[in-house]
């Protein structure tokens, strides 16, 4: 059980890195929202536990401890409640309307001579950012203008 947790945030890490942050997808999927979030998080979580924890103990005293503790852990565990969606996301199926659009932003990379590593016969979302990423990097400006 442990170990499957711990492997859930590490995809969702991984995932995390791999997912393209672009304003096109916002609206889409909710992955951008979520890594954004947990990066926030990431970022300012600690200085909050840390602040929480000092005030904690300076205004109640030392006999509080084990509570401003709990609380500072609590603080600091949000940021893997945000790897832990993405990294059970990541294995999620696709559905087939998104298993449609895949195909056929896989064939529009091909036309370009990109060529597109597909995993697995049954698409997940991991593979979903894989080819994102790529469509981001090597086809033009514009053409998410036709898909969204």
């Amino acid at each position: 059980m442990l170990s499957n947790l711990f492997h859930d945030v590490v995809t969702g890490h991984q995932y995390s890195k791999k997912w393209p942050v672009k304003p096109q997808l916002y609206a889409i999927f909710p992955e951008c929202r979520v890594i954004k979030a947990t990066q926030f998080a990431v970022m300012v979580l600690p200085i909050i536990a840390i602040a929480s924890f000092c005030l904690q103990i300076v205004v109640l005293g030392y006999e509080f401890m084990p509570q401003a503790l709990a609380m500072a852990c609590l603080i600091l565990s949000m940021p893997l409640q945000g790897y832990y969606w993405l990294g059970r996301r990541a294995q999620q199926p696709l559905p087939v309307s998104l298993v449609n659009w895949y195909g056929q932003l896989e064939g529009k990379l091909l036309e370009r001579g990109v060529t597109v590593e597909t995993n697995s016969a049954k698409l997940k979302y991991a593979d979903m950012a894989t080819l994102l990423n790529l469509a981001f990097k090597e086809l033009e400006k514009g053409w998410w203008q036709e898909w969204f």
